[in-house]
């Protein structure tokens, strides 16, 4: 039988899923005392979550973590990354939701996990940004606007933060939920002057 455990039914079980906001910090009580060898930094938190978890479902995972400011990302190395990664990366995004409602629970809505696993995310943008030059190329070229095809979010943002400051083309998002999509046309002063694309105030993490 196998004894490792298969990580979408583990979140299931914890009642979170990929679109659940992470819950509202819980404050402990003043005057309780953390036990001896407890993790006192966001960082130390979210090692000690993770390596427990990863350790339960396989222990041939493996982390990589460092603290930029208010930012914490990690990499989780070694194992079977299709497992973490789930379909389309939705078990990553379950685990990182889960992950952001533990730092919560300790340090308030101060600090954001980003989690990755076997580069998955690091890909994921790579491709995206290739998509926005070559759709750019061709705007350019032909003067036509270009409709990509739907995207989530954080592949949205990257197309408009690729192309924010392209000499001759601007991007702009339409469409609703699942249909949501870019569109790059050519940049003129009638179409700089327009509303920005709401997509890129959006966090790459939310996605």
């Amino acid at each position: 039988m196998d004894e490792k455990k298969n990580l979408d039914d583990l979140l299931d079980g914890l009642g979170i899923h990929e679109e659940e906001a992470p819950p509202a910090p819980v404050l402990e009580e003043k005057g309780s005392e953390e036990p001896a060898g407890a993790p006192q930094s966001p960082s130390e938190v979210v090692e000690h979550f993770l390596v427990g978890l990863l350790l339960y479902l396989d222990p041939s995972y493996s982390l990589d973590l460092r603290q930029e400011d208010d930012r914490i990302y990690v990499e989780i190395l070694g194992g079977d990354g299709g497992r973490i990664i789930g379909r389309e990366g939705r078990t990553l995004k379950a685990l990182e939701t889960i992950t952001n409602a533990v730092v919560a629970k300790h340090f308030g809505s101060s600090y954001r996990v980003n989690l990755d696993a076997a580069g998955y995310r690091k890909r994921q943008e790579e491709r995206a940004k290739k998509r926005a030059l070559e759709a750019a190329d061709v705007v350019a070229a032909t003067g036509e606007p270009l409709e990509l095809p739907p995207m989530r979010p954080a592949e949205r943002r990257i197309i408009h933060m690729t192309l924010k400051d392209h000499p001759h083309v601007t991007t702009h998002s339409v469409g609703q939920g699942e249909e949501r999509h870019v569109v790059v046309l050519p940049r003129t002063d009638e179409v700089m002057g327009g509303e920005p694309a709401a997509d890129e105030g959006e966090d790459p993490a939310e996605a």
